[in-house]
């Protein structure tokens, strides 16, 4: 007889529902209604009445903070145009006080160049009767001549220099700057040019040309494109070394790379006007 040993019985772990663990949670989706609620959604199904609907909460405080916001967005709409209103109004009334004081500097010179051309006349009364005289005077006329004293007529070039035609450089560099205009100036000077203005602003040794808020100013007066630049000389030789000037070669080479306009023309006639840059600091003094 064979004996067949048998051991403990092997267990079989039974199978297991896998949202066992989560009986709470199956409930309130199996029944999501209490059953008090239930009972009376029941009865009232048999009594044949129809579902309330939602009633919609409104709170008088919500009503008055609605308003209160609403108040709040028009005055700060109205202050803001107003604000706008104020600064429009300030900035066009700078801009005309620009303007009338800009009128009244030009009324001004004009009243200087009066003077200055009566006081020249009277020199010139009390110079002409003598011979030393007449050669004093005509010394003092080259003098005013040179310094800008006094405004010149002569035969000369023109060097207009304008903005490119499509300017979309962000740093201006598509725009005629005062560098510009200053390498011109030289290069005029640098072939022989015996009296040089830029739209209307006689060139002298005490002439600035800078920029101020990207505007161009000459003598401290606004200047806009385009820039004609007058020289009075020999219109042949001006016009012939220009180009192999300083200021010429300057202006080829800021014409490639950012595409300002240039031209120059020879003038059989032109007049600069006087120079109206004061001295402030110096004061004639004894000669040794």
């Amino acid at each position: 007889m064979v004996g067949v040993v048998t051991g403990p019985a092997s267990r079989v772990r039974p199978l297991r529902r896998p949202d066992e663990s989560m009986s709470l949670l199956n409930d309130l989706f199996a029944k999501p209604l209490d059953p008090g609620y239930e009972e009376a959604a029941a009865r009232r199904r048999a009594a044949g009445e129809r579902p309330t609907s939602r009633r919609t909460w409104r709170s008088p405080a919500l009503a008055l903070g609605l308003v209160a916001l609403g108040l709040l967005l028009t005055m700060a709409i109205l202050q803001v145009r107003n604000t706008a209103s104020v600064v429009s109004s300030e900035r066009q009334g700078l801009i005309e006080q620009i303007h009338n004081e800009d009128d009244r500097v030009s009324r001004l010179q004009d009243d200087v160049s009066a003077l200055e051309a009566e006081i020249g006349e009277l020199e010139s009364n009390l110079l002409q009767n003598s011979t030393a005289g007449q050669q004093m005077r005509e010394e003092v006329e080259t003098l005013q001549a040179t310094t800008g004293a006094i405004a010149v007529t002569g035969p000369g070039v023109v060097v207009t220099v304008d903005n490119a035609a499509e300017q979309s450089a962000e740093d201006g560099t598509d725009r005629v700057l005062d560098l510009d205009l200053r390498q011109v100036v030289n290069g005029l000077w640098s072939v022989g040019a015996e009296a040089v203005a830029i739209n209307g602003q006689r060139i002298t040794s005490l002439t600035a040309i800078r920029s101020a808020q990207d505007v161009i100013q000459i003598n401290y007066r606004p200047m806009s494109a385009p820039y004609e630049v007058s020289a009075i000389g020999d219109p042949r030789s001006l016009a012939r070394d220009f180009g192999d000037s300083s200021g010429g070669t300057w202006l080829r080479e800021v014409a490639s790379r950012s595409g300002i306009y240039y031209d120059i023309d020879s003038e059989e006639s032109l007049t600069l006007p006087a120079g109206n840059t004061p001295l402030t600091i110096a004061i004639p003094g004894e000669g040794s």
